[in-house]
This record gives structure tokens, sequence and C-alpha cells, in this order.
């Protein structure tokens, strides 16, 4: 039996949803208030489970498991066999709209050009990818495409870009996957001398010294990553599912910045947040010292802000109304962004 975590469900009306590990805000007045139920189709009567599922409407598939290291088991389970479950689910809702929400990342080791719409025969694996998340997040993809063919059912794939936040993540939710880039940064900031365990690497580490720690990190300069506002994703695809509900086809859509995040910004943001730190990007880190190493193994995400390429959101832009797009991500946010939770306001 799939643990009761790792199980597809359909939500009630909430003011706030969960996206892959990210908080999406408050949109009590956008959500449908009969979307459908929070179910497990294992363990249930048959009866019960009829009752559960005929009255459904709509079913979103938001559960992922983001692990951009280590066992890639527990991810497979959770995105592809999470995803079989879903749609076994769907198969018993014959009324029911369902929106998989997927991520733009299935484009892979695509790091440079324009990532069209992406249709069914265009959703490949050639260049394959950085990690196991984004292939099992593929591998969901092509079987929701195989269920959408042979049912001709209303069926919507969201790709969100790497969703962030300014506010204070609710409590019992999870962090935001930036969270895991400032843990990084904060050990290698934070690590000790192997010489003088007791001194740290960074003696300055407090407002007003004037000696900087400098950090290499293998990025490229001139690389951008896809940030979207958590805020925004979550009405634009509520507005998008609205209007495909009487489409009898997939169709995928791109909910994605319009502007990428340059890495300039992000390591500006990131030395305002660790006062006393230079973060110098290089083509490629060699003899790291201790605090580099620290990094580079507590993130992979750094190596994100190798990409260049860039995201069409025509279909997106068709079906969200007059949605306005969304405020520039400049540094001051990204720096809110990157708080600690602790000292963030509630």
């Amino acid at each position: 039996m799939i643990p009761p975590q790792e199980l597809p469900i359909a939500r009630t009306h909430s003011s706030a949803w969960s996206v892959g590990r990210v908080h999406l805000g408050r949109i009590r007045d956008d959500v449908p208030r009969t979307t459908g139920i929070a179910i497990s189709p294992l363990g249930l009567s048959a009866d019960a489970h009829a009752q559960a599922t005929d009255a459904l409407t709509q079913i979103w598939h938001s559960a992922a498991l983001l692990n951009l290291g280590g066992d890639p088991v527990p991810v497979y389970r959770a995105n592809v066999l999470g995803t079989r479950h879903l749609l076994a689910l769907a198969d018993h809702a014959p009324s029911a709209q369902v929106i998989h929400v997927s991520t733009a990342y299935v484009a892979g080791r695509r790091l440079t050009g324009h990532v069209q719409h992406v249709q069914e025969d265009d959703l490949r694996e050639d260049a394959g990818f950085q990690v196991p998340y984004e292939e099992t997040k593929y591998s969901a993809e092509t079987m929701v495409h195989a269920w959408a063919r042979n049912t001709r059912r209303p069926v919507a794939i969201m790709r969100p870009s790497l969703l962030v936040t300014d506010r204070p993540t609710p409590p019992g939710l999870p962090s935001q996957p930036l969270d895991d880039l400032m843990r990084a940064v904060d050990a290698g900031v934070h690590a000790l001398s192997p010489g003088d365990k007791s001194r740290p690497l960074l003696p300055a580490y407090q407002r007003g010294r004037a000696d900087t720690l400098r950090l290499r990190v293998a990025i490229d300069p001139g690389g951008a990553l896809n940030l979207l506002q958590v805020d925004y994703a979550a009405q634009a695809m509520v507005r998008a599912a609205e209007t495909l509900r009487s489409t009898t086809s997939l169709r995928t859509l791109h909910v994605t910045h319009p502007q990428n995040t340059t890495t300039a910004t992000a390591a500006g943001a990131l030395e305002r947040r660790f006062p006393g730190t230079a973060l110098v990007p290089v083509p490629e880190l060699t003899d790291p010292t201790p605090a580099e190493a620290l990094i580079v193994g507590h993130t992979r995400l750094l190596g994100y802000f190798a990409q260049r390429r860039t995201y069409d959101r025509s279909n997106l832009l068709e079906v969200i109304g007059d949605l306005a797009d969304p405020k520039p991500l400049d540094e001051d946010y990204l720096v809110r962004a990157l708080q600690d939770p602790a000292d963030q306001p509630r």
C-alpha cells in the first residue's frame, strides 16, 4: 500500500494550495467551492468509493516530491506511481476535469533556446535530464498524455517554473525550494576551519565589518533561471482550469514568468542576505575550500543558473483572461524570500 502522504488527492475549496513543495497563497475567491474532496482510492468500500468519486467535477494533482539529489526511488514512487494512482481515481470520476501540475523542468538538459509550447509530439527526452526529479515528472506527463488520448476527457497540464514567495510559509507546509539554496550558503558561511574547529571561516559575519569571505560557486555568470511568484501561479492555474473545463482534449501550459531572473540578481540577493560574503561565479570549481565544498554538497539548485532558455506562454495567456503579468522579480523581493523563516513577520 502506498503511504498516505504519497497518494494523489482531489481537494476541496481551500484558502491555501500546495503545488510541488510551495505554498501558493490565499486564493479563496478564485477556487471553486465544489472542486472535490480529499479521498484515498485505497481502503474504501465500493459504495463509499463510488459516492466520493461520482460528485467530483475537478481533480487537481499537485502532489509531488521535489528532491534534486539523494535516493531516486522515493521520487519515483511519489511522482510516477502517485500519478498512476491519480489517473486510476479519475477513471471512477467520469465528470471530473483533471489538472496535472507538472514542471517546466521536464525540458531537462536543454539549457538554451526557446522552449515552445509542448504538444504531445514534442514532449521528448532526447536531451536527457539533470536530476531524477525531472525524469519522473516527464514520465508522469507521458502517462497523462496516454490517459487523455484514451479517455478524451478534459485534461490540463500546468508547468510552473521555480515558485517563490516573500511571505512566511504557514506552519505544517513544506518550505519553498529557494530555502534549499539559503541553507546551502548558510552552511558554507558558518563552516569551521579544519585547522581550528572553534574558529569560523567567516570571522566577520556581522554587519559593519570590512572583512569579506569570497565564496566561489560553479555557475554561469550570464545564466538565468525562471522564477515565478506563487500567488500569480495559483491565480493563473485556477483561471486556466476554469476556462478549459469544456475542452475535450489535453492542453499544456507554461506557468512561467515572462522574464528570467539573472545570476547577478540572485547573487546580489544572497550577498545582502549574508553580509560579509561575496559570491564569485567560476566556470569550474577546483580545489574548493571547506566552505565552498559544503555549498556544493548541500544544493544542486545553483546548477540551474546555467540555463539560458525561455518559455513560450501564448497558450497560458489565451486562457487566463485579464490577469496581468506578474511583477518583475528584483533583488529586493529575493532578499525577502531568502529570509530565515524565524525572522519573517507573521
